[in-house]
């Protein structure tokens, strides 16, 4: 990965951010990672940026990576201390081409975002937002405008053949078992 892969002018949608740092572990240039979510992508992917607070990018090349407790341990060239290790506070994103296959029936919850989700009978439920989980299960957050012009949200658990009919974010739809009503 070069900087020119990264430059500033990369529109923001091509850099997912997945996690933050959080401090060193151990005295080697172990870095702490506290990842959104599972953590996944993260542990698929080796080529990650760094995102400091003033939103300068660092390419980094992940040699070394744990699963540590509900987090991540990561090492890459350039940290070898754990001084080094502790000063690095920023937040870790992968460049969205570089996401792994999501597999068979099976896509990103990014590429979901901005998605028009319909019920069954074609009746638009509102877009996409974003997915949450309850702990037993994942959530899609459905965003809509309602009658007065505020936004409003909810929520239709993804359960695949009961609420869930279709999922195809190459097309721009999503198809849901959810009357309107139930909002």
């Amino acid at each position: 990965m070069t900087d020119s892969d990264i430059s500033l002018s990369d529109s923001p949608d091509e850099l997912i951010e997945l996690g933050r740092t959080a401090g060193a572990y151990g005295f080697k240039g172990w870095v702490r990672i506290q990842p959104e979510g599972t953590g996944e992508v993260l542990q698929k992917v080796r080529d990650w940026v760094l995102v400091d607070r003033f939103g300068v990018k660092t390419p980094v090349h992940v040699k070394g990576l744990r699963v540590h407790g509900t987090g991540l341990i990561a090492k890459w060239d350039g940290c070898e201390s754990k001084e080094a290790a502790d000063a690095v506070r920023v937040k870790v994103g992968v460049l969205r081409k570089d996401f792994p296959a999501a597999g068979k029936d099976a896509v990103w919850a990014i590429d979901l975002e901005g998605v028009p989700a319909f019920n069954r009978e074609g009746k638009e439920l509102g877009v996409i937002a974003g997915v949450s989980s309850n702990g037993a299960q994942d959530l899609f957050v459905i965003e809509y405008e309602d009658e007065a012009g505020d936004r409003k949200q909810f929520l239709i658990p993804n359960v695949k053949d009961v609420y869930v009919l279709e999922l195809n974010p190459e097309e721009k739809r999503a198809v849901f078992d959810w009357d309107p009503a139930w909002r």
